[in-house]
């Protein structure tokens, strides 16, 4: 059962009120038994003292001479009266018949009877077996010329007044009740007053745990309630303040790290994890409410890295290394481990990873990049300055063979100038400084117009070109040199790299909104292996052929950028020696 402050503290009145009614109930009931007895007490020894002076000489008298006149006597008092000799002989009994005196008992021993001998009077209450029930015995001596002859002694039930003390205990308990009554209505009023400012209390309590954070004062009392209700809505104020402002850091904080690129990762002093940003969810493909309060390494299942959280708890320094994950693709992270103190005396982790895979893989091309443009920049180099050295040395009077160096020469240098044509457009278009005249250009017209120049070269190598495309293709929003650029790279790798008496077949369709263009070659195709590689920089699947063929390795490349900058897309798929297929979607024109 749920009790309220109210019934409690009326519970508590009414029981102060029960218990206090109770303890003077008690203490009147014995004062007032113990008045009415001392009040019997003193009549019962008046009496005694009467009947002595009226019985003095039924003692040297034989047993029951006197027993009319102690009847008599009984009569007049209302009480019992007997006259016991001083060896405890009943000679007299007021409630006896004569016959019936010889056969009492010896009164000797009684405690009254006792007293009376003794001390002069005597006193006693117990239950009375001839009357059967308790009695009040009050005894005089009675003495004769000095001689003590015996006791007289008189008694009264207790009945009338366990009557009386009976009449004042329902009495009392009529009172009582009434004053219950009157106490729980004066309670109930009381509590009422107190309850209610302590419920507004407790509810302005609740709505400060709720946030609500209440400007008004809800008791005005000048009572420590309204001293109470005051320093609440003061509290309130300032936890509101104080809220606003965590709110403020947090959402800060919040932003900063759900912006942040790196990957941010919270450990406590047990190498729980506390906190992921949203990167390193999406680096580790987690949530961070699920992996929450787990160990590091069951939550992220990354040994490498939870090694470097226990080395950073250990050391309490911090740990910078580089390690590898995979989720699924492979990510080159640059970690650094910060411990950081928190309350009561423990370090927890702080954990930066900052992805390097690309600056890792920008180096790796940078470093290819710088190798290959050295390559091929000294090939036709060493070959220009041997033969040029050779005519030095005589062999330009040599008329067999001067015009062939010279002509090897020629070639060499025209190699040169398209790797340093092909470098700079790269260059240009990888800084954005390439300019672009877009308009509405029909792609079969480029097409054919390159067709026408590469035409001979095909014959040469024995190369059919089937062009499919149709005239009234919907034209591409796109600039005409550009354009024809892609499409002469393609189409001269599809001549280069095809087989004699190969077929290359170029065709287009509509999707959509743009325009996807096919260049399919019955060549010797790409192994799989190099096909997410073939839009690199200098990247060569049959190095020594690309060379012999005078190709520099950058046109695919430039082929992908132009491809993007016109905001389309270009893809190939290839077989082995059955040939290779490039894809170009561009943009229709509006």
């Amino acid at each position: 059962m749920h009790f309220t402050f109210a019934k409690k503290l009326t519970l508590s009145y009414l029981f102060v009120v029960l218990v206090t009614l109770v303890l003077t109930g008690l203490l009147f009931t014995r004062r007032l038994r113990s008045d009415f007895i001392s009040h019997l007490e003193q009549s019962l020894v008046s009496q005694a003292i009467l009947t002595r002076a009226d019985t003095m000489p039924a003692f040297e008298q034989k047993v029951g001479a006197y027993q009319s006149i102690v009847q008599a006597l009984a009569r007049e008092t209302g009480s019992r009266i007997t006259l016991i000799r001083a060896d405890g002989t009943v000679i007299s009994d007021s409630e006896q018949d004569p016959g019936e005196l010889a056969g009492m008992e010896n009164h000797l021993m009684r405690p009254e009877v006792q007293a009376a001998l003794n001390t002069g009077s005597g006193k006693a209450i117990r239950y009375s077996k001839t009357l059967q029930e308790d009695m009040l015995y009050v005894a005089v001596p009675a003495v004769s010329s000095g001689k003590l002859n015996g006791v007289v002694r008189t008694a009264l039930p207790l009945t009338e007044v366990n009557r009386r003390i009976s009449t004042f205990q329902k009495d009392l308990l009529r009172a009582g009740a009434a004053a219950m009554i009157f106490a729980l209505a004066i309670a109930v009023l009381s509590v009422r007053r107190v309850s209610r400012p302590l419920e507004k209390l407790t509810d302005l309590a609740q709505r400060i745990g709720r946030g609500e954070y209440p400007a008004e004062q809800s008791v005005e009392t000048p009572d420590e309630f309204g001293q109470l209700a005051k320093t609440l809505v003061e509290m309130s104020k300032r936890i509101q303040e104080k809220v606003q402002e965590l709110n403020l850091e947090r959402t800060q904080l919040a932003a900063i790290l759900s912006a942040l690129v790196e990957s941010v990762i919270a450990v406590d002093h047990e190498g729980k994890i506390l906190f992921l940003n949203p990167a390193a969810e999406s680096l580790f493909r987690v949530s961070a409410l699920q992996v929450k309060g787990r160990p590091m390494l069951e939550a992220l299942r990354h040994s490498v890295l939870s090694d470097v959280i226990a080395k950073t708890l250990t050391g309490k320094k911090v740990v910078a290394e580089e390690i590898t994950v995979h989720s699924p693709e492979e990510h080159i992270l640059a970690v650094q481990a910060l411990p950081v103190a928190y309350g009561e005396g423990r370090t927890g982790i702080l954990v930066a990873l900052n992805d390097i895979t690309d600056l890792r893989k920008l180096e790796r091309v940078r470093q290819e990049f710088v190798a290959n443009v050295t390559h091929e920049l000294k090939t036709p180099l060493t070959s220009i300055k041997g033969f040029t050295e050779t005519l030095l040395d005589g062999a330009l009077e040599d008329p067999s063979h001067n015009r062939e160096f010279l002509t090897t020469i020629q070639e060499h240098a025209t190699r040169l100038g398209f790797l340093i044509d092909d470098l700079l457009d790269l260059a240009a278009i990888e800084a954005k400084r390439m300019e672009y005249r877009f308009e509405s250009v029909s792609v079969p017209d480029v097409v054919e117009r390159i067709l026408k120049g590469l035409a001979p070269m095909a014959k040469g190598g024995k190369i059919q070109i089937q062009n499919d495309l149709s005239p009234s293709l919907p034209k591409v929003r796109a600039d005409r040199d550009k354009l024809a650029q892609v499409f002469i790279n393609l189409i001269d790798n599809a001549i280069k790299f095809n087989k004699p008496n190969g077929l290359i077949k170029i065709s287009a369709e509509a999707k959509g909104k743009n325009l996807v263009i096919s260049v399919r070659d019955s060549g010797i195709g790409i192994p799989q292996t190099d096909l997410p590689r073939i839009f690199e920089r200098f990247y060569r699947v049959d190095k020594a052929r690309s060379r012999e063929m005078g190709g520099t390795g950058l046109g695919l490349s430039i082929v992908k950028h132009l491809v993007e900058a016109h905001h389309g897309t270009v893809s190939v798929q290839s077989i082995v020696d059955q040939g290779s297929n490039f894809t170009v979607s561009l943009p229709l024109a509006l």
